[in-house]
């Protein structure tokens, strides 16, 4: 009993590691060890879970499991932050959530599913990257002049748009003009994001003037 506990403490921290693996060789925040932990923990509770509710008849094994998915909400959300017109950190948060997932697979005996996860995620974080990376070859290089009023809200909604149609900038800089604001910003996208990008800065009431050109 107690040899099969502690293989699937290895065998979860073996999966955890291999993403946390690839975590750590990009570079991010939750990397080996994070992963790895995070592994162990959900197999564990998921192991006393059933243990506890063999001690009992009423006891349901799935309200300690249970805890792990909201559990781990609260972790996945320290890892993304709103910086610089972006949000950062979602692939993490995500990753962390499903090793959390692989976890409990262990826990529960579903040795097959959790490594074929484990491997499809590690695909999933390393092709689906390289495949980004040329569709962001693909893309232009936009430079904006924005002219608004002399209102501070209107920077907000200019962020909202970059937001909303997920575009990157690669520098920006806000000059005080006479009257108003003059909004100089570098932008990175495709040429049907680029016409998005005009149209909706355009129905902003404020702004006064868009100019824009290729890099």
């Amino acid at each position: 009993m107690e040899i099969d506990f502690i293989l699937k403490i290895l065998l979860a921290a073996m999966l955890g590691g291999i993403i946390g693996l690839e975590r750590e060789l990009s570079h991010k925040e939750a990397g080996l060890r994070t992963n790895i932990l995070i592994a162990i923990g959900s197999t564990l509770i998921t192991i006393l879970s059933f243990k506890i509710a063999a001690l009992s008849k009423t006891a349901d094994p799935a309200r300690l499991t249970a805890q792990i998915v909201s559990g781990i909400g609260f972790l996945g959300a320290g890892a993304i932050i709103q910086a610089r017109f972006a949000v950062h950190g979602l692939t993490t948060a995500a990753t962390i959530w499903t090793v959390a997932a692989i976890g409990i697979a262990v826990g529960s005996g579903y040795y097959l599913v959790a490594f074929l996860v484990t491997i499809f995620v590690v695909l999933v974080l390393t092709v689906f990257k390289f495949l980004l990376a040329y569709m962001e070859k693909q893309k232009q290089n936009y430079i904006y002049l924005i002219s608004t009023e002399e209102k501070a809200s209107l920077l907000v909604d200019v962020r909202q748009v970059l937001t909303e149609l997920n575009i990157r900038y690669s520098s920006a800089r806000l000059n005080r003009k006479e009257g108003g604001y003059e909004f100089e910003i570098i932008l990175s996208t495709s040429e049907n994001k680029n016409r998005d990008f005009i149209e909706k800065i355009m129905l902003i009431k404020g702004v006064k003037e868009v100019l824009s050109e290729n890099l």
